[in-house]
């Protein structure tokens, strides 16, 4: 039998290791940090970098002199297969990147430890056109945030990977999904909508990053009784695909 001594320091011991492994996830970031975002070379905190969306990197490291030097450090190796579209995102070496259908991992970016992964329990019933792709997610303050193919958003708990809430924003048999990574912007993430390839109305969506509640929609598409409705064709008969009168 174990002494009560050797027992506690046992705990003890896990809970620091814990703690110690859990620092990498601790960095937070501020609304300030993504608009001054190119100040960060280091970090890669929103989809195309900062906000000018250039994609451009002010690192260095990497020169036409080295470049035939680099050799290979860590392979992550993803549980499904077919096109991986997402950017990741870096936040103080921990990176955070999508994979097919709406799962998000946190890795350590200097090594590809994994700390967490999140699933989406995307239902098999959803009419997202042309793949079941995922380009990114939005960080800000301590959550990260998802755009699913159901037409949901997710906040995700930045350290645990624990889910925050999840909202749904438009009715998935009517063809709509989300491809597309957020952009969080102040105290909101935005997002817009995709299937176009079946006929939907188009919208921009922007949520209260902390509850999830939608704050404002805009349509790329007029409504009745609004300015330039008329310019559209009507729904036809019994149309073969979806439209949005």
């Amino acid at each position: 039998m174990k002494s009560a001594p050797t027992a506690a320091r046992r705990i003890l011991l896990t809970i620091i290791l814990g703690c110690i492994a859990a620092g990498g996830l601790a960095a937070q970031v501020p609304f300030d940090s993504l608009r001054e975002a190119a100040r960060e070379p280091h970090n890669w905190l929103t989809y195309s970098g900062t906000y000018f969306s250039q994609r451009y990197s002010l690192l260095d490291q990497i020169t036409p002199d080295n470049v035939g030097d680099l050799e290979l450090q860590w392979v992550y190796q993803t549980p499904v297969f077919g096109p991986w579209q997402a950017t990741p995102i870096v936040v103080d070496g921990v990176m955070y990147v999508s994979q097919r259908p709406n799962d998000i991992v946190a890795l350590d970016a200097r090594t590809g430890r994994v700390y967490w992964t999140y699933s989406y329990p995307t239902p098999s019933d959803h009419r997202g056109c042309c793949g079941a792709n995922n380009r990114g997610v939005a960080v800000l303050d301590d959550r990260v945030f998802m755009a699913t193919l159901d037409a949901h958003v997710v906040a995700i708990d930045a350290s645990s990977g624990a889910q925050l809430w999840d909202v749904e924003v438009a009715d998935k048999h009517l063809s709509y999904s989300f491809t597309a990574a957020p952009l969080a912007v102040k105290d909101k993430v935005i997002i817009g909508t995709t299937g176009g390839d079946r006929g939907i109305r188009g919208f921009i969506s922007a949520f209260d990053a902390a509850t999830g509640e939608e704050v404002w929609r805009f349509h790329t598409i007029p409504g009745p009784g609004e300015p330039g409705h008329e310019t559209w064709e009507p729904c036809p008969p019994n149309p073969q695909t979806y439209c949005d009168p």
